[in-house]
């Protein structure tokens, strides 16, 4: 692990970013004023890196997670070598006492610290495959196409019912309809074409597949979510991402809850790992006796599906990390009793 000097955090917006820096060596927390979110910009923060003697081999820069704002930054000083980390604003605010003062110099100081308290913790960013951001985007239009799709249909829908109708405005959101659903043929095919370029790739998704219950738009959301299937290969972690993993609400005898899952996170993966989780109890033997199982126990049917999205998202890191398909035969026995016998 390399010597970190200086801790710099960065609060950006669309239009401009600021940056504050905290020296390890007398504590002193430095604001620098208001940058451009543009090309000039990032020359000037290099100056001024210069100026302070903030060098790209000592230094670690934290920003938060904010979407494309941050992202011509990013790849801009990972390019020259500078370690950056990219966090969950989330995280970032529980690591501080509430507040109500707030401002963009609070925020980047703040920033600062939490690089310097957690450098252990942090995420450093790396630039994805080419082939995942194409698919990435993909992705996001394919998802934007299906809510048009469906509210143009909720639409026709209504308009079909009305006592007047008009044929005209009909056919025009039935040309709408058709329409979207060229496109996501057409993004679906090139994901494909995509797909079929990365031989480790298309052999990953065709052993996910094998799993009942799991398609096409779960396998690229994955491959995107885990970065090619090299990162973030942890049941646990994936769960609690997706927002699937059953947390604890109580306190004392009086506050006491349902296990509920906290419902933050990416909705698309989440909306996938349940409508798995709902074909995987139909047609897998094994998923189907334990929904029957633990309904009939009284636990309801949503949470007894989310435990199988669960049990499938397990299933679904120890193929990527095995890189063998699915074997509904398969025992897992624990290696004590191997030693015992």
């Amino acid at each position: 692990m390399k010597e970190v000097k200086d801790f710099v955090g960065v609060d950006i917006s669309s239009e401009y970013f600021t940056v504050s820096f905290l020296r390890a060596k007398d504590m002193k927390l430095v604001s620098f004023e208001n940058f451009e979110n543009s090309a000039n910009g990032f020359q000037n923060l290099l100056a001024d890196f210069q100026s302070h003697r903030i060098e790209f081999d000592s230094v670690a820069i934290c920003m938060e997670a904010t979407g494309v704002y941050g992202e011509s930054l990013l790849a801009f000083l990972v390019a020259r070598g500078y370690s950056v980390a990219v966090e969950n604003p989330y995280k970032v605010k529980r690591a501080f006492d509430i507040s109500p003062k707030k401002s963009d110099k609070i925020d980047s100081g703040k920033l600062a610290e939490y690089a310097y308290r957690f450098y252990d913790q942090l995420h450093f960013w790396t630039p994805k495959p080419q082939i995942i951001e194409e698919i990435s985007i993909f992705l996001v239009q394919r998802e934007q196409f299906t809510k048009q799709k469906i509210a143009t249909n909720n639409a026709l829908h209504a308009l079909e019912r009305k006592n007047f109708r008009s044929e005209k405005a009909i056919s025009l959101y039935e040309a709408m309809i058709k329409n979207c659903q060229e496109n996501i043929k057409t993004i679906d095919k090139e994901i494909e074409v995509l797909i079929q370029k990365d031989s480790e790739y298309k052999q990953m998704i065709e052993n996910i597949k094998s799993i009942p219950g799991v398609g096409n738009m779960l396998a690229n959301h994955l491959l995107v979510a885990t970065d090619g299937f090299s990162k973030h290969l942890n049941a646990k972690e994936l769960s609690s991402y997706i927002g699937i993993v059953p947390l604890v609400y109580e306190s004392g005898k009086s506050i006491r809850r349902k296990n509920t899952s906290s419902g933050v996170g990416p909705g698309i993966l989440r909306k996938l790992i349940y409508l798995s989780s709902m074909t995987a109890r139909r047609y897998d033997e094994n998923m189907k006796k334990y929904f029957l199982r633990k309904v009939a126990e009284g636990k309801s049917k949503r949470l007894v599906l989310n435990n199988i999205g669960n049990k499938l998202l397990k299933l679904l890191v120890a193929l990527i990390i095995s890189k063998k398909p699915y074997n509904k035969n398969f025992v897992s026995i624990n290696p004590v009793f191997l030693k015992k016998n």
